[in-house]
């Protein structure tokens, strides 16, 4: 938390002269505990001035891929993936003749896909080693949990690029909900889940996992299955039907856990980190929309106190009006509009790329919106930054009155600053 607090006074303030106007935490956790006062102090400094909170969607990502993965067959498919991974990384006459050594887990489950994929590929020497070896490989899997891990290795086939979209460094809330959105649709196809909470007098077939608001038939679970290759497809007919139950029930249970994860997943948080949807539209294809009335009440009027500290009223009233210009703009001007409504169907948007598109016009509204997309969606770049500052905080690193942080931080400034002096 202390190091978000940093960067985001690093990023949002030089645009309106160090008036705080956001602040990411990087979890629940930064809402309770050691890091309540810290937020409650920020909250209190910036009395009567708006105070954005905000839950990193990648690492909400991660936890629900880390309650779906553990909830697997309570936790006995991960727990023999880690007894099977730690047996092949001690043969080495293996790893010699497959010239490749077995991905560890991590706590980052963007890796589970690759552990995946990586003992997949290497089945059939696999195989062969358990079936050769001098001694009983007691950790060799059985057939069902090569099933699953085939599923895993689909789902994560859809699931990972979204992860490292997530960490682009100039991704904005809004475009991380869109991702996150049209993931929870792609899985639900490629599982076949749908909603059916609230549908009056709706009786699920015998054979459906229903979970919360969401349910998948067998049927369609046997049918994903069937479609990840010959292997599977034929040790899947191999199983009795007690364990192909079983098995369809956990992949299933797997599907509709991280769908209902996701679509859960808010950015935006309220004082208790409960879900909130607080952030305003920065984008001009979310501004163009608005009225000019509506736009001045709800975002420009709750930021006035920062403002006025920074700037003069002839700028503050030029926020609106050229929010006018951009809507009249858009109504008016064809290629204008051709080129915002196109902007709006790319999938990544960023905020540089977004605002190219009215060609340096309305460079106040842009300024200002500017400040609030500051607030960052991820982590991401606050962990980029601790790599290049090439140090971490030791074992002290829960005391919020980190003195050492700060010294080294200005340390690492002083040629830049010495630089700038001379």
């Amino acid at each position: 938390m202390f190091h978000l607090v940093v960067r985001i006074l690093d990023v949002v303030c030089p645009r309106w002269k160090m008036q705080l106007i956001g602040v990411g935490s990087d979890g629940a956790s930064s809402m309770t505990g050691q890091f309540q006062g810290v937020v409650t102090r920020l909250a209190d400094s910036s009395e009567n001035t708006k105070f954005y909170r905000v839950w990193c969607g990648l690492h909400q990502l991660d936890l629900v891929l880390k309650h779906a993965y553990t909830d697997l067959w309570e936790n006995e498919v991960v727990d023999i993936m880690k007894k099977f991974i730690a047996h092949l990384r001690l043969q080495p006459g293996l790893i010699n003749q497959m010239k490749a050594t077995c991905p560890q887990l991590t706590t980052r489950w963007l890796v589970m896909g690759h552990v995946c994929k990586w003992l997949l590929d290497k089945r059939v020497a696999l195989f062969e080693y358990i079936h050769t070896a001098a001694k009983p490989v007691t950790s060799a899997p059985s057939n069902w949990w090569w099933i699953i891990i085939a599923g895993i290795k689909a789902l994560t086939d859809l699931i990972n690029p979204v992860f490292v979209k997530l960490q682009a460094p100039n991704i904005l809330v809004s475009a991380q909900a869109e991702l996150l959105d049209t993931l929870a649709v792609d899985v639900s196809m490629m599982l076949g889940i749908s909603n059916w909470e609230g549908e009056e007098g709706v009786v699920l077939p015998p054979f459906c996992l229903a979970y919360g608001r969401w349910c998948v038939d067998y049927a369609a679970v046997q049918k994903f299955l069937q479609g990840l290759g010959m292997y599977t497809r034929h040790t899947l007919d191999e199983l009795d039907d007690d364990m192909t139950g079983k098995v369809f029930e956990s992949i299933g249970k797997l599907g509709v856990g991280i769908v209902d994860g996701i679509v859960n997943i808010q950015a935006e948080r309220n004082t208790q980190n409960g879900a909130d949807d607080d952030l305003p539209h920065v984008l001009p294809h979310e501004l163009v929309k608005m009225s000019t009335g509506n736009f001045g009440k709800t975002i420009v009027d709750v930021h006035l106190r920062q403002l006025r500290h920074s700037w003069g009223e002839e700028c503050i009233s030029g926020i609106e009006r050229e929010h006018r210009e951009l809507v009249l703009a858009y109504r008016n001007e064809p290629a204008l509009k051709s080129a915002i409504d196109a902007y709006a169907r790319v999938d990544i948007k960023s905020f540089e790329t977004a605002w190219e598109v009215v060609d340096g016009r309305f460079e106040i509204l842009r300024d200002f919106c500017g400040g609030i997309a500051a607030v960052f969606a991820n982590t991401a770049s606050v962990e980029s930054d601790f790599s290049i500052l090439g140090w971490e905080r030791d074992e002290y690193r829960l005391s919020m009155t980190d003195l050492s942080l700060e010294g080294v931080l200005h340390c690492k400034q002083y040629d830049a600053i010495e630089k700038l002096a001379s």
